[in-house]
């Protein structure tokens, strides 16, 4: 299951949630009752490894015409 963070607009409460995807969002309530929260988006952790990832590894070998 996914792992959510959501911020309560109210009481200023931050917290995280494990929620199934089929699982309704409107029914997130804060843990001090209050049930207008606002889910938190952040960029994935990502972390690449090993050769291949830069710029001049993807290129294309230049040709070289005669012209």
């Amino acid at each position: 299951m996914p792992n959510y963070t959501y911020e309560c607009p109210q009481c200023g409460a931050a917290f995280q949630q494990n929620r199934r995807f089929s699982e309704d969002p409107a029914r997130v309530r804060c843990p001090n009752g209050h049930s207008d929260v606002k889910r938190i988006y952040a960029a994935p952790p990502v972390v690449f490894k090993g050769s291949g990832y830069y710029v001049t590894d993807s290129r294309p070998a230049e040709s070289k015409a005669s012209g």
